[in-house]
């Protein structure tokens, strides 16, 4: 028999020296993965950014990298030429879109090539449990059935699909880069897929074009339920690279469409720009000739107003234009910048020209977005100056913007702030030279320390006004109108039928029986003020304890005994004695008239037990409705006859009165 100490140590596994810690073995797991996969990788990048003449710019290679917790994003930048044999490439997931100088930024863009769809729709309902090649054909009918241009590939990420339409290089001068932005906008569709029926503009709000709604309804119709990522497409950014691991998924990212990176297909930019973009530039410059021509018009005909007014020495005050934008502190901060415009005169002075117009372009920025082009465009002319004036003095705006766009922050105490720029009001009034006071003056309440301040129902009312709904008493009056002349109509003789047809379609039956109903009731309404002024009420609440309740009482040529002044809180007054005209008589000729029901009311026990507790009521009188007189019920201040007066007997005139002729109550 074996013996072995307690103590000894048998080692079972022989093996166990030759295993690798756990964090060498996922790197090697990670080498073998690229290695198998290199060819996938070169052919994605080859594809992307081919070396041929006029390639120019470098190609951002990206990956994340560090431990759960403390990931971060590294970055290698390589040149076109050395794309495809670069170590880089077998070392990165994620590869950009575009060419840049140096490192990945919109300010430092030099060459677009291709347009980008990111669509996450294998966490869809409409696409669970389908496989990429699946997916990808759902998108590919979607888009032939819409009349659109097929992708170049279509790319499967690990989890959803990516969709790319690779173009001929374009160098990224501003004209091509905003068309190239606005191709990418349309071709994402509406946000929230749903078409907008009303646009934003400078100088307000209007209805959308008919043909941009239904360019819309059709991209929406193709984009439906894939949730498609409509922040994806800035151009610095970047995409899954094909070969590369999704740690995500576990799976890797392939080619779906078409069958190999050979048959991948070019289009050509101007092609893929009329297709997605609801007008052609033939079509566009035709609108903006006409709009131009349109202004042109009203500029004359106000000249010749001004003209005539000023020839018979009356001074022309026009209305400024407010513009109408959603909700929001930078939108107020648009209008009250505005608002100083029109208290400076219309223009702003000398030397605050281009301060003004940055400001404002500042805010407009932030609310809205735009480039250096669309806010010189708008400002120019309520600023004074000319369009490249101003554009020069927004470069640095638009170039902050752009930054902000990629993702890009500052530190501010510790805290990420946005890259833009942005001014406190004080800062605001300080460096165009105004006061608080200044700015009150000129209903700029928005840029004041506390504000304006606007109840819920002024904010829903400003955005009924915005989205172009009419005001409810403009509804409600034309209903009522409408209904004045169905009555009319029906009074004449003429039948229900008749009736809607001589409308025209303008209201139908069931809306003109309801607008005949409410016209019909309106005199009741109307005739309501005279019958209150026929028998006016004084309402008075009663206090008791910690309830109030209001009993309506007769008017004051009925009731003689009112409460007096109300005495400070917390002091105790002895109640005003009850006194009536009726005990100041004799005995013998004391004689009440009689009261009917309406106005025995005054003398119920309610009136007799008003104190100095009683307060009036903070509630609007409402309307009594007496009951008609007639010879038998005079009115109170008509005289009596001897016929009507009744002796009051003596035991009830001993128990109320008292020495002078006066009663307790």
């Amino acid at each position: 028999m074996l013996y072995l100490p307690s103590s000894s140590f048998v080692r079972l596994d022989a093996y166990a020296p030759m295993l690798l810690p756990q964090a060498e073995q996922h790197r090697l797991a990670e080498t073998f993965r690229a290695r198998v996969n290199v060819g996938p990788r070169a052919a994605h990048a080859r594809t992307l950014h081919p070396d041929l003449e006029g390639a120019k710019g470098k190609v951002s290679l990206m990956r994340v990298t560090g431990n759960a917790g403390e990931e971060r994003w590294e970055t290698r930048v390589v040149t076109v030429g050395e794309l495809a044999t670069s170590d880089a490439l077998l070392w990165a997931t994620h590869i950009s879109m575009q060419r840049f100088y140096g490192a990945r930024g919109s300010t430092s863009l030099v060459q677009l090539r291709s347009l980008i769809a990111d669509a996450d729709c294998h966490d869809q309902a409409a696409f669970r449990g389908l496989s990429p090649e699946e997916m990808a054909g759902i998108l590919i009918e979607r888009l032939r059935a819409a009349g659109k241009p097929l992708p170049s590939y279509v790319l499967f990420s690990g989890r959803g699909l990516h969709l790319v339409w690779v173009h001929q290089p374009l160098m990224a001068t501003p004209g091509i880069t905003r068309r190239h932005r606005s191709v990418q906008r349309h071709m994402h569709g509406p946000k929230g897929g749903v078409p907008s029926a009303t646009v934003r503009t400078a100088s307000g709000t209007r209805l959308q074009d008919p043909e941009v709604i239904a360019h819309e309804e059709r991209m929406a119709a193709v984009w439906r339920g894939t949730g498609l990522d409509r922040g994806a497409s800035d151009t610095a950014r970047v995409l899954r690279l094909a070969g590369s691991y999704n740690a995500k998924s576990g799976q890797v990212a392939r080619l779906v469409w078409p069958a190999s990176w050979t048959d991948v297909v070019e289009h050509d930019f101007e092609d893929l720009a009329t297709s997605f973009l609801p007008y052609t530039r033939e079509q566009m410059a035709a609108i903006k000739a006409e709009r131009d021509a349109s202004w042109r018009q009203r500029e004359a005909v106000r000249q010749e107003r001004r003209a005539e007014q000023e020839a018979a020495g009356i001074t022309l005050v026009e209305e400024q234009t407010r513009r109408r934008i959603s909700g929001g502190y930078w939108a107020s901060v648009v209008d009250a910048l505005d608002a100083i415009r029109v208290w400076w005169g219309g223009t702003p002075p000398e030397g605050k020209r281009e301060l003004w117009g940055f400001l404002s372009a500042c805010a407009i920025a932030q609310a809205e977005g735009g480039d250096a082009a669309t806010w010189a465009s708008r400002l120019c002319r309520p600023a004074g100056l000319t369009e490249g004036e101003l554009r020069t003095s927004l470069g640095a705006l638009d170039r902050q913007l752009r930054r902000h766009e990629n993702g890009e922050t500052r530190d501010h105490d510790g805290t990420e702030r946005s890259v833009i720029y942005e001014y406190s009001k004080a800062r605001m009034l300080s460096l165009l030279g105004l006061s608080e006071d200044d700015a009150r003056a000129a209903g700029a309440g928005a840029l004041l320390p506390g504000g304006v301040a606007r109840s819920e129902r002024e904010r829903s009312a400003s955005r009924r006004a915005e989205a172009g709904v009419q005001p409810r008493a403009v509804t409600v009056s034309a209903r009522l109108a409408d209904g004045r002349e169905a009555l009319a109509m029906q009074a004449v003789g003429k039948a229900m039928r008749e009736i809607v047809a001589a409308f025209g379609g303008r209201r139908g039956e069931t809306s003109l029986r309801r607008a005949m109903a409410e016209a019909a009731a309106e005199p009741l309404a109307e005739t309501l003020p005279e019958t209150v002024v026929a028998a006016p009420v004084e309402p008075v609440s009663e206090a008791r304890g910690e309830q109030s309740v209001s009993a309506p009482h007769g008017s004051t040529a009925t009731i003689v005994a009112m409460p007096g002044a109300l005495p400070p809180l917390g002091a105790e007054t002895a109640p005003e004695p009850f006194h009536h005209p009726l005990l100041d008589l004799p005995e013998g000729d004391f004689d009440a008239p009689i009261l009917s029901r309406h106005l025995a009311a005054p003398y119920s026990a309610s009136t007799i037990r008003m104190n100095a507790d009683t307060t009036p009521s903070s509630r609007a009188p409402f309307p009594a409705f007496p009951v008609p007189r007639s010879g038998a019920d005079p009115l109170p201040n008509a005289p009596v006859s001897d016929a009507g007066r009744v002796p009051v007997p003596a035991f009830l005139l001993r128990s109320a009165r008292v020495s002078g002729g006066r009663a307790s109550p």
